[in-house]
């Protein structure tokens, strides 16, 4: 029985839902639109208004080309971005009483042109952007109480002016908001001045221990430097060791070869310069096995030494960073805090 009643009552209403009747008038408007290089459309199934768009066009769009919507009573969006429209054109726009949305956003149209608007009451949103208006232009909407949308961008447009508008109409929402932005800019650089503020002190801090800390890894690298030094002197010792073992060789050597020319040589005398020889060339052994064993020894301090020099040098580095870092923050916490006071003083 429901599902009978309910049957019904959408045959009944079926004729409601059927799309809205477009009249006459809104189809030869619609037809000379698009005749000019337009866009024109009804705004939905069941709602006649139309939708006006010139922006797309191939033609150029002129203040002629608008005169074809003067008077029309049905319009709900019209756009005009980027088209040669000027202040001659608007009062063909004046009489658009029903217009909701009007983009004439990179146009010559100036505070003159919005002049001639100031009756189109049901305007909800207006695009200005990259146009010539300024604060004067602005006075002209006070009466459009239905203003929600404003787009300034690009414009002579001030603070000053936006405020106005906005104590006339307190709930628009203008594009840039000149007092908003500023406010919350305020509020980031004393924000930020803040954090810096912090950071200053925190490198104060940070400095001192930083410099300990590299007094410290100097020590260390001094210390390993003059380790190196004794390790090295070692080695300058056993190489000179192995040079005298290797010159005495030489000399027996010698002695035994003069010894041998001369036939009249006792014999002790070239056995016991052979048996010098023979000493000569243990002795080298001896001190080439001992220098390899200095120099062996040498690596692990030589080692040391270059990594505490390292360590020093970026602790150095650090302490020097750590200074002109804090010298940074210190300038740019006074920057901020000028910022801040700048667009306070704009106020």
């Amino acid at each position: 029985m429901k599902t009978s009643a309910l049957l019904v009552a959408f045959l009944l209403a079926a004729p409601l839902l059927r799309a809205a009747e477009i009249s006459e008038a809104d189809i030869a408007l619609i037809k000379s639109v698009r005749d000019a290089g337009g866009q024109a459309n009804q705004l939905a199934q069941n709602d006649t208004r139309i939708t006006i768009a010139f922006h797309l066009s191939d033609k150029e769009i002129t203040d002629d080309t608008i005169k074809i919507l003067a008077g029309a009573k049905n319009i709900y969006a019209v756009n005009l971005r980027g088209t040669k429209v000027t202040n001659a054109g608007m009062p063909h726009l004046a009489g658009l009483t029903d217009l909701a949305r009007l983009h004439l956003e990179n146009t010559a149209v100036s505070d003159e042109g919005i002049a001639q608007l100031k009756g189109l009451t049901k305007l909800e949103y207006l695009n200005l952007y990259g146009t010539q208006v300024t604060d004067t232009a602005l006075t002209h909407l006070t009466d459009m109480k239905e203003l929600k949308k404003l787009f300034v961008w690009q414009t002579k447009v001030t603070e000053p002016g936006e405020e106005a508008l906005k104590a006339a109409l307190p709930e628009i929402d203008i594009v840039p908001d000149f007092k908003k932005d500023r406010m919350k800019a305020i509020v980031e650089a004393e924000r930020a001045a803040e954090d810096a503020g912090k950071e200053v002190e925190e490198l104060a801090a940070a400095i001192p221990l930083a410099e300990t800390a590299a007094a410290e890894a100097a020590k260390k690298a001094d210390e390993a430097a003059k380790a190196f030094e004794v390790e090295n002197a070692k080695v300058t010792a056993a190489d000179n060791a192995v040079k005298t073992a290797e010159t005495a060789l030489a000399g027996a050597n010698k002695a035994v070869e003069d010894l041998k020319a001369n036939p009249d040589a006792p014999q002790a005398d070239v056995d016991a310069a052979t048996a010098a020889v023979a000493a000569a060339t243990t002795a080298i052994a001896d001190a080439k096995t001992a220098a390899e064993t200095v120099k062996k020894a040498i690596e692990p301090v030589k080692k040391a030494a270059d990594e505490a020099k390292a360590a020093a040098d970026a602790a150095t580095k650090n302490v020097a960073d750590a200074k002109k870092k804090s010298e940074d923050t210190i300038k740019k916490a006074a920057e901020l805090k000028k910022t801040a006071a700048d667009l306070k003083a704009k106020g």
